[in-house]
């Protein structure tokens, strides 16, 4: 039995106005199937009640139930499964090391990865798309050495900003804000790690009264990262989805 099939079951009870089924990876325990119920009144004691009343194949009942008073959905109206909260769930039903242990282990080598992944591409890129800004050759010691960590950082940072482009909108949508905050948030932090590092490179390729291509290069870059820092002020004062 599919998830949909519980899910239709579920709309069957009088309490209940929306839901959704999730099954969570456990690690050597293997999955686990979340109910998240968008309900009032209904416990999970009730709602765990009702699918066993409803002889449901005893894989296909949730090992948890998440009362919430609204469930979080895109612009389209769709379920937002991304944005569903995962649970504090007990050792006998997630294994020894848990859901989350297991999600942030795997998270974490993919961040990583993308981080190694972006940092070197913006080391090799650096010299053909911009040739000649990073020429320390006439910079004496030890100011070179300083500007060569500088183009380091920058390089890392936009890696960051890759791997927190590819998995940070999740983590971000956990907080609970609404999917327009949470998405918003999402783009401002991953411009605020990887714009130094085209920003840096022409810069310093810009001649000081080139006054076109200097205004070009403040509102293209200073006055967005002013944006997107102001955009992550909101975030952080935003209020909580209601759930």
């Amino acid at each position: 039995m599919g998830h949909d099939d519980v899910e239709t079951v579920l709309l069957r009870h009088p309490l209940v106005r929306g839901c959704a089924i999730l099954s969570v990876p456990t690690g050597p325990s293997g999955d686990i199937l979340i109910a998240y119920v968008e309900t009032d009144d209904a416990t999970p004691e009730q709602i765990r009640s009702f699918l066993a009343e409803a002889r449901l194949p005893a894989e296909s009942i949730p090992g948890a139930v998440i009362p919430m008073r609204a469930l979080p959905r895109s612009a389209s109206g769709v379920v937002d499964h991304a944005a569903l909260p995962l649970p504090p769930l007990p050792a006998a039903a997630v294994g020894k090391h848990g859901v989350a242990a297991a999600s942030l282990t795997g998270h974490a080598v993919g961040a990583f990865l993308l981080v190694v992944f972006g940092t070197v591409a913006a080391l090799l890129l650096t010299g053909h798309l911009w040739p000649g800004s990073t020429d320390l050759g006439g910079v004496p010691s030890p100011w070179a050495g300083l500007f060569r960590a500088l183009y380091l950082a920058e390089c890392l940072s936009f890696g960051i900003g890759v791997a927190f482009l590819l998995l940070g909108r999740v983590p971000l949508a956990r907080l609970g804000r609404s999917p327009g905050w949470t998405g918003l948030a999402h783009l401002a932090i991953v411009w605020l790690l990887v714009a130094w590092w085209p920003q840096d490179n022409l810069y310093r390729l810009a001649t000081k009264t080139d006054w076109p291509r200097q205004a070009a290069l403040v509102y293209g870059f200073n006055v967005t990262l002013m944006l997107a820092a102001a955009v992550l002020a909101a975030f952080a004062v935003s209020r909580r989805r209601a759930d």
